[in-house]
């Protein structure tokens, strides 16, 4: 009888050894943070303005064939006369920023037609695309009190850019040039900006993304890069920026027609 009792104890002692233990449910700590991609990867992000535009299937197939991803920063009227192009965009996994409707120099406006130039431009991009940007670039980089009002009531943040190739001067577009120019400002961390419009811009690109690739950069989006920063809406990020304005830029028609 003993040895019974016994083995019972015994055999009572080791299915209690073998549960699980209270800790082991415990609902688990929060979990680590991530650390964004871009603190421990060398990132840079290119930028293309005033699309879409007849430039924009090529380019696509470029960044494509680099696994390059980029933002591009569309007009309204544009995407108004190119709505496949802009889907083509979004689908390829790019980033689509706002450039207002018809490209007008916003300090020159009153409130209510800056909204109008951005608001109408975000509604369309939304409804083409499923997802309103977060992203605005003034063009000519050109802001002020005004602007940053409007743009924070649309929950956007600024990013005119922290350099330039200077596409947007004509004596500048020449390929060998725009190539050198890229190369030259490339830079970790950097928010490149340069114009889809611009045919040798865009002929530059394959040069530009097998150079950059073999010096190991990542090619981002602007939102991939801030990953990690705090964003106010109105604000411009990354803090320095560069002002466009130049020869050969040029503000839009206010009737929107491009």
């Amino acid at each position: 009888m003993r040895s019974r009792h016994t083995l019972t104890a015994l055999a009572a002692c080791l299915t209690l050894a073998l549960l699980p233990t209270a800790e082991a449910h415990a609902a688990p700590g929060k979990p680590a943070k991530r650390t964004p991609f871009c603190k421990t990867h060398k990132c840079i992000a290119l930028t293309f303005d005033d699309g879409p535009s007849e430039n924009t299937t090529r380019l696509l197939a470029t960044l494509k064939k680099y696994k390059a991803k980029a933002t591009f920063f569309v007009m309204g009227s544009r995407v108004k006369k190119h709505p496949v192009l802009t889907k083509n965009i979004a689908k390829g996994g790019h980033e689509l920023g706002n450039h207002t409707w018809s490209h007008p120099w916003l300090t020159d406006l009153e409130p209510s037609a800056i909204y109008k130039e951005i608001n109408e431009t975000q509604k369309l991009i939304k409804k083409l695309t499923g997802k309103a940007p977060v992203l605005f670039r003034a063009p000519g980089g050109l802001t002020d009190d005004d602007v940053v009002a409007v743009a924070a009531k649309l929950k956007l943040v600024q990013i005119p850019g922290t350099t330039s190739t200077k596409d947007y001067i004509q004596d500048n577009r020449n390929v060998v040039f725009l190539t050198t120019a890229a190369l030259e400002v490339a830079g970790q961390d950097q928010v490149v900006l340069m114009h889809e419009t611009v045919k040798e811009t865009v002929d530059s690109m394959p040069k530009v993304l097998s150079t950059l690739q073999k010096q190991g950069y990542y090619f981002v989006t602007v939102s991939k890069l801030l990953e990690g920063t705090t964003l106010v809406p109105g604000e411009r990020y990354p803090q320095t920026g560069v002002n466009e304005v130049g020869e050969g830029d040029y503000p839009g028609d206010s009737s929107g027609e491009v």
